[in-house]
């Protein structure tokens, strides 16, 4: 007998665990309830990936007002021209 303690993780995080899991078919590491037994797995960190896939870090002291609203999809509220 052995136990298995549950470890809630971001979305994202599983997700990319999930996918390298199946692309090597490991498919035998989940488990019903849609858990992932890692048993003799090591989660490592890579130095060439800071981020999840999908997030891209800006320096917003080298980006345009403009390009900045436009990146947060933010409206023209707020601090415009026009404003006192």
């Amino acid at each position: 007998m052995r136990t298995v303690v549950g470890l809630k993780i971001s979305q994202a995080a599983y997700n990319e665990i999930a996918g390298h899991l199946r692309e090597h078919e490991y498919h035998h590491c989940f488990l019903s309830d849609g858990g992932i037994d890692m048993s003799g797995i090591a989660v490592l960190p890579d130095p060439d990936r800071a981020f999840p896939p999908g997030i891209v870090e800006v320096d917003a002291r080298n980006i345009s007002r403009d390009a900045f609203r436009e990146l947060y999809s933010l409206g023209t509220t707020g601090n415009t021209d026009n404003e006192a």
